[in-house]
Order: C-alpha cells, then structure tokens, then sequence
C-alpha cells in the first residue's frame, strides 16, 4: 500500500485534462470554469490528503488548491501527453483509494470519467505486459513515463532517445 501527497502540478494535471477531455457545459463565464476547476482539484486533493492520513492514522488537510492550467495540453493533448496524464491519473488513484469513502466519492468518479476518455483516445494503441506489474496489460510505453507529473520536467519528447528507450 502506497499513500502520499500528490504535488500540486499532477492535480492541474488532471484537472486540466479533465476539462480538455469533456466538453463544459452551463459554464458562460471565464470564471465559473475557475472556480469549478478550484473545487475539482480540491476533491481530487482532499481525497487524497484523507488516504494518507487514513494510512497513517492521523487527519491531514490538504493544502487550499487553486488551479494552474497546463498550457502545454490545451486545446489537446498529443499521445506521449496522455500517457503522462494516464499514468498521473493511475497514481493518484494509487495514493488516494485507501480509505472507506473511496469507493463512492466524486473524486474516484471524475478520475474513472477520464480514464474512459483515455481508452477512447487510445482504443487502438497497442497494449503489452506492463514491466513493473506481473500479468497487467498496459499502453506501449506507460512505463516509462513520470508517476509524479511536474511542471520544470515537462514532459517527455517523443524524438529523444531517452523517449525512444
């Protein structure tokens, strides 16, 4: 059992792809997108700040989130950017799924939505043994992508050799 706090750049993350992946409806102006991308990253954080005090027995506040965009995935993201957001979003829910109210929270709901968006962007990727779990199919190179996304990484190119290993 893994439970950690995420850094604030993997929720803009996923908040951003989330936003990125669905159309927004109801939303007429620039700062009711704000706000509901604050309250969404909030849960995903607050879910995840509630696993590792669980974890650990002993409360944790997550910190007050305030969205950032990840420019670099706007209007959408190329397939080396969704693996980073695929395995960002599998961490979290790594890290984030080991209490009782896991089960039925919006934030495990919000991250299933986009996890259904990815297997519809990647329905016909290739899919091979994944290296680091024995008998787990996953996407042609999600392992070597970053769990933990961070803005002054980046992410990786796909014509390096660093990419292509």
């Amino acid at each position: 059992m893994r439970a950690f706090p995420v850094n604030r750049d993997t929720i803009d993350l996923l908040v951003t792809a989330a936003y990125v992946s669905t159309p927004v409806h109801r939303i007429t102006h620039p700062r009711e997108l704000v706000e509901q991308a604050d309250r969404m990253g909030q849960l995903l954080w607050d879910e995840n700040h509630t696993s590792v005090g669980f974890a650990i027995g002993e409360h944790i506040t997550a910190p007050r989130y305030e969205w950032q965009p990840v420019a670099e995935i706007v209007p959408c993201a190329d397939d080396e950017q969704v693996l980073q957001i695929e395995r960002s979003r599998l961490l979290l829910a790594e890290v984030s799924c080991h209490h009782d109210g896991w089960d039925d929270s919006p934030a495990r709901e919000l991250l299933e939505q986009l996890g259904a968006a990815i297997a519809r962007r990647f329905a016909h990727w290739t899919l091979v043994p994944s290296p680091e779990h024995r008998g787990v199919m996953e996407y042609a190179g999600l392992h070597r992508v970053s769990e933990l996304w961070e803005r002054q990484i980046g992410f990786r190119h796909p014509l390096t050799n660093d990419a292509a290993a």
